[in-house]
């Protein structure tokens, strides 16, 4: 079977790596001119590891992983709101939560498929379903028809818009940007096995470590416009490690990514021989740490489904069936908010026992 993935970042790859497990011949089309790596870190959960290791990736992720016993939660005179013991869930859940630097997760991800077989420099710009096949067109003239295209092309998938019209964005209620940066981690004053955080009704920063000496610290303000109000905020934060982690920071390395929310979800991801997968099936917020999560498991479902079945339409139908209910839940969940938000939602780390993995039992 001849599967074209337009999109090389976690979402394809994985998926080109499920798929390829399967004796598939699968094509990877990356619109970039280099390895994607858009971010600076990640908090992955037990459900992502657990799609990971299902792909045959327990050991490389587990060394460029770091593992997180703890969720740490203070206010800005240092008092400890909330502790979150995480230690146990490589048992209870079959996988640890982890911090992870995002280029070193997609690096992983482009070897164990083949960094010299992606193809960059492919922008999509249509693709057609011809009812048997389906068909990419690239901006740079090139097509592929194959016996299936899967679009993983990201949060603005071009793909999707040509299927289903497209979905629709409204600014974030909660916070109009996240801010976030990676800084060697002997500059931070944290738990080096925890992700620690520090949070008013008004703002958050939290820090976790990402391996290779690293750490990834990331956060929001309300009303802040811009990286200046932000690192406003955070000036009388003197009895905690705040103000010096961001003093220390290079102000040019610090990334300010705007917060759009979307407004309804895909009603169906698949047409023909052309479905969806990752961000471009289910664009949700931030505030769940989710994203990169539900993508990993959507590669998974995916290769399982084809691991079942090789009639393709029914490997889509029961792909789509159990995938699309199940992520847009959970973008939903993650419209709500970070902890002591308007919301008055519980800390991440319960959120996700509660809202993840109980809703998996």
């Amino acid at each position: 079977m001849r599967v074209g993935i337009c999109g090389g970042g976690i979402g394809g790859l994985s998926a080109a790596i499920g798929l390829v497990s399967l004796g598939f011949d699968v094509e990877v089309f990356e619109q970039a001119p280099l390895l994607r790596a858009t971010g600076a870190g990640l908090n992955l959960w037990p459900n992502a590891g657990r799609a990971l290791y299902g792909l045959g990736l327990r050991q490389p992720y587990d060394a460029i992983s770091v593992k997180l016993d703890r969720y740490l939660g203070y206010d800005p005179h240092g008092e400890l709101l909330f502790k979150k013991d995480a230690s146990d869930w490589p048992t209870k859940y079959g996988a640890p939560s982890v911090g992870v630097y995002r280029l070193a997760l997609s690096t992983m991800l482009a070897e164990a498929y083949g960094l010299e077989k992606i193809k960059f420099g492919y922008a999509v710009t249509s693709v057609e379903d011809r009812g048997d096949s389906a068909v990419c067109h690239f901006a740079n003239g090139e097509t592929y028809e194959g016996d299936l295209v899967i679009g993983a092309d990201g949060i603005h998938s071009v793909i999707r818009e040509q299927l289903i019209g497209g979905v629709k964005f409204r600014p974030n209620d909660h916070h109009a940007f996240r801010f976030r940066s990676v800084i060697d981690i002997d500059k931070v004053d944290v738990d080096p096995a925890a992700q620690t955080g520090i949070y008013t009704t008004g703002g958050w920063l939290a820090v976790i470590p990402i391996g290779n000496g690293k750490a990834y610290w990331f956060g929001s303000v309300r009303g802040a416009a811009n990286v200046d109000e932000f690192i406003a905020y955070f000036s009388s934060w003197t009895h905690t490690h705040v103000p010096t982690t961001i003093g220390t920071t290079p102000r040019d390395s610090i990334v300010a990514s705007p917060l759009f929310d979307v407004d309804g979800t895909p009603y169906k991801w698949t047409h023909g021989r052309v479905t969806l997968l990752g961000d471009a099936a289910h664009p949700m917020m931030p505030d769940l740490a989710q994203g990169a999560s539900q993508t990993l498991i959507d590669a998974l479902a995916l290769r399982d489904a084809f691991a079942k079945t090789k009639d393709i339409d029914q490997a889509l139908l029961d792909y789509e069936s159990l995938r699309r209910p199940a992520a847009n839940y959970i973008v939903k969940r993650s419209q709500q908010g970070s902890f002591l938000g308007r919301n008055n939602v519980d800390p991440i780390a319960i959120r996700y026992e509660k809202e993840v993995e109980a809703q998996l039992a």
